[in-house]
């Protein structure tokens, strides 16, 4: 304690002397005290008129007298000519801040009827004249519509670009001019609707007249009747522990739901099983989706390793698997030429599942807010059967 300092600033002469010989208590109050730099400053810009230059000038205002200003002073904003009837500021002028974040814009930036065919391909994945002839479709088999004040035309584009782009309803009620609830009961109203027209009109099990017409396109398999597998969607990672456990994929490493793809020989999807938790395995799917009830004596299924579903097909159905080389060292010729041959088949539905995650709300990790995938998934599917064949036919 005796060798303590004071310092200067506590005594009334800066230093102890004979009049005052001991410090005094100081709040720092005093203006006789001198800072080591200047006060900081704050730019401010002018008011920029359009016959000024382009850049707007500076000043320096002071920071402590500029709370002693009053509110209209301390705004900055840029005034325009009395000729223009705008007045933008940065805080969106003396309006309340809730008139300028639920405003809408009365005209949409995206009309149907102002898209020509590129555009409709991009926003839909659908050609312009697929679109209107799926709206006329739908329209017939739909008892009432949603009655709000976007078209059905335009409510029904919304839809398909929520589905092909994966946009948000925010951004979906900008461009239409909406509220983003409106879009949001929009895309719910729809969707059950476009989920069970594609499921009763466009995706269905091909006639066996047709089946025997289209198995020209392949010769190595004339009898194959189908080519399936199975593919998996991410899912964020659910709170509950026993849906985390099911929808574990030990295969993609995530959270996935998975589901049975079938396809034509010449592409056109038939069948989409429901969703089930990656957990489950191809076996278990095929035999829980009703996938065999489609099958009579005489069909033909072209499969992947996964798929040993030999015990439960119907009595005559065959079933093509690529050979087994677990446990051994080569392969025989013909294995390795019908396994060449099958895997020249089975791209197509490798193909056709890519083409099914060109849709966006499928490609990325599906949040776990987002209800009834299963109807998404068919109302993609059914899409994928509007767009050009996936495989043509030589003669065509």
């Amino acid at each position: 304690m005796f060798h303590s300092k004071v310092c200067g600033i506590h005594f009334p002469d800066g230093q102890p002397t004979r009049e005052n010989p001991y410090p005094v208590l100081f709040m720092g109050y005093d203006c006789r005290v001198t800072p080591a730099r200047p006060p900081p400053k704050k730019r401010c810009l002018q008011p920029l008129h359009l016959n000024s230059a382009i850049e707007p000038m500076e000043t320096d205002v002071d920071v402590g007298n500029l709370e002693n200003l009053p509110l209209q002073t301390r705004d900055v904003g840029i005034q325009w000519p009395d000729h223009m009837d705008h007045n933008y500021s940065f805080s969106c002028g003396n309006k309340p801040m809730k008139d300028c974040g639920t405003q809408t814009d009365p005209t949409p930036s995206v009309s149907a009827k102002n898209l020509n065919n590129k555009d409709f391909i991009f926003h839909t994945g659908l050609c312009a004249d697929s679109f209107w002839l799926l709206l006329r479709a739908v329209l017939t088999f739909c008892s009432q519509p949603l009655n709000t004040k976007l078209p059905v035309h335009e409510q029904f584009l919304l839809v398909l670009m929520r589905l092909h782009l994966g946009l948000l309803f925010t951004d979906l009620g900008k461009q239409f001019g909406v509220s983003r609830t409106t879009a949001s009961e929009i895309f719910t109203f729809w969707r059950p609707i476009l989920a069970r027209f594609m499921r009763e009109k466009v995706i269905v099990w091909l006639p066996r007249d047709t089946l025997n017409r289209i198995r020209t396109f392949n010769k190595n398999y004339p009898k194959a009747t189908c080519i399936i597998d199975c593919t998996e969607v991410f899912v964020q990672r659910p709170k509950n522990l026993r849906k985390r456990s099911q929808t574990y994929s030990n295969y993609k490493h995530h959270n996935t739901y998975k589901l049975l793809y079938c396809i034509a020989p010449n592409g056109y999807v038939m069948f989409v099983s429901k969703l089930f938790g990656g957990r489950a395995s191809d076996n278990f799917i095929t035999k829980n989706s009703g996938f065999v009830h489609h099958l009579i004596p005489g069909d033909e299924i072209l499969a992947d390793r996964g798929f040993t579903i030999k015990d439960i097909l119907p009595p005559g159905v065959s079933l093509a698997l690529p050979a087994f080389t677990r446990g051994r060292k080569e392969l025989s010729e013909h294995e390795v030429t019908s396994t060449r041959r099958l895997a020249n088949v089975r791209i197509h539905i490798e193909r056709a599942i890519r083409r099914l995650k060109g849709f966006k709300i499928l490609c990325h990790v599906i949040s776990g807010r987002l209800q009834s995938v299963d109807e998404i998934v068919s109302i993609c599917a059914g899409l994928c059967n509007l767009q050009p064949l996936l495989i043509r036919n030589s003669t065509e």
